[in-house]
């Protein structure tokens, strides 16, 4: 046999060529598979958020080794294909993906492919066994051809959503229904519909799909039963508002998730293998014993569920319980020690958004698997207890902002080697903290110690940070901090400073804006830099580069002078710019103009001046405040014309995160602006209260020009504001008559137009502003009666002093011989409603807020 692999064999010299011919062919690309994806790629938009897919390009013709590719080694077909969270926009050239005919994976999910329905073609992909088209902005009819693809395994058309303005478009399954789609799927093991509306017109249907084992759906009430469905693992059902002649649930379930579904708590007791179990967003305020009695339980998410009363002792029969989620519930009294002593398999405890109060228990924090602790924002308070063998700990996150505790942060913190996550903001703690206790956490990448009683120093420069280099969030806010932390030389992965409210003094750094790397492009990482509220000096730097990440920057409250640099101009994703108070000497920075995603810009208590020109941008601009400089000239009718973001009626989907902190409001109605750590994070004072915004959308929209020196006419072109809540315009040389369009802002709730030179009498349109509740039309030249009509009945003298031409109540001059304006036609769409704030909690991130909105009082 030894002569047939002999060298000299001419039998084995073909077959060692062919095997070798085979092997060097073998992954090389299918050239039309080739042409067909550069062609594709062709069409894409990418968002700058995410790469271009680089590895797609003509120079490298080996289609197989791109990024997101699978080949078929022997033939080198594309039999694999992932475009999953790109961030494509438009609408791709499908035809040249149907090219690719030995897909058998493809996955598009998140991508933005324009609001258009799911275009026809994918029948001719026949090798399918998994399609993902998830959260793409399809919207319309599934088409039949769906049901072609017979080899399919796994299913994805959930969460496609198309808005435009206030409307909102959905996939659906109507004509053909559910049934006609899926019945030839026999070998889905998958399939993924919630978001798709699906009507049956009245009829039930026993879902064809024996060997389903995982199913997502919205509406489950149009299946007469599930029971059937011998092999289903994990259910998902949302937005229900099942009762209890919910469908039986199979037994061979273990994870099961129901949002907003109702009562079903009758039907989960056969489920006596069931191993996870989401409720969260239902009412389970008095039936939470009746879901504790599953043995195998390892996962019990009850997040919102407006539980109340103490923490059930009932959990502890939960002996295999290793996630524990029950936060933004309305639980309270202390947290039962016997937690931490007897459910010695968590590894997850979230508790956060509670009322829950006394002492954190040591057992809690020592439990042997604990990864993630979570006790933000409840009333608990005294101080941390230790605990022994520390160092073994497993804890990963510790999240214990916004209580009330106290002391010295314990040392056993500084043993926590896993850790990757400490907050402690919003506490009560004190004491001296040296950063360089922090130096040996080698996994360490968010640390808040912000608005605490702590003095934080950084060591005099005795350590470096070296050892945690991926460092992501830095937040040291209010920390009685003197000096700037000469660690951060080092720091090259940081996305969030947060140094305001210190006491740093000074120039800023040099080495943060010239020594490679520098603040403005670390790592090209930096999104949020906040220095407001030190003593900063010295000029601003003109050293932002070119692709620049900065998202937020604020160096306002402190000293700073000179120009606004240019170089700013290279932050095109900048979405919040605060200079306030400052002593910057310069005219408006038109040039801001190259930053389209701008939300918020404010200049104001500087030593700006000049006009500021005809500027024509920002379409997503929300807070505009040049108050309290030297503007001048008059104010460009076309600038609010480009405003879009402020034109938006329609407010339904925009959320403020926020806090809101009583205080007196100053002089006036000014609005004082502070932005803070988290990005898109102002606070204002408005109607007499102090806020902090932090999430902006167009549900708040603030110009300010006050303290100026503008003057001219108030454009009519202010009227397209329509979601404009507050305008302030006072102490300027304003002149002509107060604009009729101002009757367009129906959001509006704090108009100043004092202390200017107006004229003419008061328009009665502006009575149509039913939620005004701020009104300053002092100190200007205004004639006539007063209106008589809703809002402007409620307003005192003080909002319509020194002028001497006005008559009528709220002021002791009477009209006489003076004709009664004529008055407001009834509205159709707003009755006469007084507006206040309501809160609630609300979480996010790492972090947790409130929730503002109007309601009705």
């Amino acid at each position: 046999m030894a002569h047939l692999f002999s060298s000299k064999n001419p039998t084995f010299l073909i077959l060692f060529f062919l095997s070798s011919l085979l092997f060097l062919t073998a992954q090389q690309c299918n050239h039309h598979h080739f042409a067909a994806l550069l062609h594709l790629k062709h069409g894409f938009h990418f968002s700058p958020y995410r790469h271009s897919l680089p590895s797609w390009n003509s120079n490298n013709t080996d289609c197989c080794s791109w990024e997101g590719i699978t080949c078929d080694g022997p033939t080198g077909h594309v039999i694999s294909l992932d475009l999953s969270e790109l961030f494509i926009s438009g609408r791709i050239d499908f035809d040249s993906l149907f090219r690719l005919r030995s897909l058998q994976r493809l996955n598009l999910a998140y991508n933005d492919f324009d609001g258009s329905p799911i275009p026809s073609g994918f029948d001719q992909l026949t090798s399918l066994t998994h399609l993902n088209l998830s959260r793409l902005h399809f919207y319309g009819q599934i088409p039949l051809e769906i049901s072609r693809l017979t080899t399919l395994v796994s299913l994805d058309l959930s969460r496609n959503e198309y808005r435009n303005g206030s409307d909102s478009k959905y996939l659906k399954l109507e004509n053909p229904n559910i049934g006609a789609v899926v019945q030839n799927l026999s070998n889905l093991s998958e399939l993924y519909l919630d978001w798709v509306h699906i009507l049956l017109q009245g009829q039930t249907l026993d879902l064809p799909l024996p060997y389903l084992r995982k199913l997502s759906l919205i509406d489950c009430s149009i299946f007469s039963s599930l029971s059937h469905l011998h092999f289903l693992s994990e259910l998902y059902l949302s937005y229900n508002n099942l009762s209890s002649a919910v469908p039986s649930f199979p037994g061979s379930l273990r994870k099961l998730i129901l949002y907003e579904c109702g009562s079903i708590y009758s039907s989960l007791s056969q489920l006596h293998f069931l191993s996870e179990l989401d409720l969260s967003h239902n009412d389970l305020s008095s039936a939470i014993d009746s879901l504790i009695n599953l043995q195998f339980l390892t996962h019990l998410r009850l997040t919102n569920c407006n539980l109340s009363g103490s923490l059930p002792p009932s959990l502890l029969n939960l002996t295999k319980l290793q996630y524990l989620y029950l936060s933004s519930n309305k639980l309270s009294g202390p947290i039962p020690s016997s937690y931490g002593n007897e459910l010695l398999n968590l590894k997850v405890i979230d508790l956060g958004n509670n009322l829950l109060n006394g002492t954190i228990p040591s057992s809690l924090l020592s439990l042997p698997s604990l990864q993630r602790l979570d006790l933000t924002g409840n009333q608990l308070s005294g101080q941390l207890g230790g605990f022994h063998n520390a160092s073994s700990s497993q804890l990963e996150y510790i999240l214990l902002g916004n209580n009330k505790l106290q002391g010295m942060i314990p040392r056993f913190i500084f043993q926590l080697t896993k850790l990757q996550i400490l907050s402690l903001s919003s506490n009560n703690f004190s004491g001296a903290v040296e950063l360089g206790l922090f130096q040996n956490f080698k996994n360490l990448y968010s640390l808040d110690l912000s608005d605490n009683n702590l003095s934080v120093q950084d060591g005099s420069g005795n350590f470096t940070f070296v050892s945690i280099p991926q460092i992501e969030y830095l937040l040291l806010r209010s920390c009685n901090i003197s000096t700037f932390p000469n660690f951060l030389r080092n720091q090259e992965g940081l996305r969030e400073l947060d140094l305001s409210n210190n006491k740093i003094s000074g120039e800023i750094p040099k080495w943060i804006w010239e020594i490679p790397p520098c603040l403005g492009e670390i790592g090209g990482t930096l999104s949020v830099l906040n220095l407001q509220g030190n003593a900063f000096n010295g000029t601003l730097l003109h050293t932002f580069k070119e692709g620049c990440n900065i998202q937020t920057l604020d160096l306002s409250g402190n000293q700073l002078k000179g120009q606004v640099p240019k170089s700013l101009a290279n932050c095109k994703m900048l979405e919040v710019l605060n200079l306030g108070k400052n002593q910057i000497q310069d005219t408006f920075p038109l040039w801001l103009e190259a930053l389209s995603q701008l939300r918020v810009l404010i200049l104001r208590s500087n030593q700006f001046h000049g006009t500021i020109g005809h500027p024509q941008a920002f379409p997503l601009l929300q807070i505009f405040d040049l108050s309290f400089n030297s503007f001048e000239g008059n104010l460009p009718s076309n600038m609010f014309k480009s405003w879009k973001a402020m034109m938006e009626e329609d407010k339904s989907q925009s959320l403020i995160l926020g806090k809101m902190i009583s205080g007196n409001r100053s002089s006036g109605s000014s609005i004082y602006y502070q932005n803070i750590y988290y990005q898109n994070k102002v606070s204002l004072v408005s109607k007499g209260l102090q806020m902090e915004l932090v999430k902006i959308l167009t549900a708040f929209t603030v110009v300010d020009l006050s303290e100026n020196k503008f003057h001219g006419d108030i454009p009519e072109s202010i009227g397209v504001l329509k979601s404009l809540l507050v305008l302030n315009m006072s102490n300027n040389d304003l002149t002509g008559g107060i604009p009729t369009s101002l009757q367009n802002l129906r959001d509006l709730e704090s108009l100043d137009l004092s202390h200017n030179k107006l004229s003419g009498e008061i328009p009665w349109q502006l009575t149509d502003l039913t939620f005004l509740a701020v009104l300053n039309l002092s100190q200007n030249f205004l004639v006539g009666k007063i209106p008589q009509s809703r809002q402007f009945l409620t307003f005192n003298s003080e909002s319509f002093k020194e002028n001497s031409g006005l008559c009528g109540p709220p002021l002791l001059k009477k009209c006489e011989d003076v004709e009664s304006a004529p008055p407001s036609p009834l509205s159709t769409l707003q009755s006469e409603r007084k507006y206040d704030w309501e809160l609630m909690w609300i979480g996010f991130g790492v972090g947790h807020g409130l929730f503002v909105a109007f309601a009705p009082a």
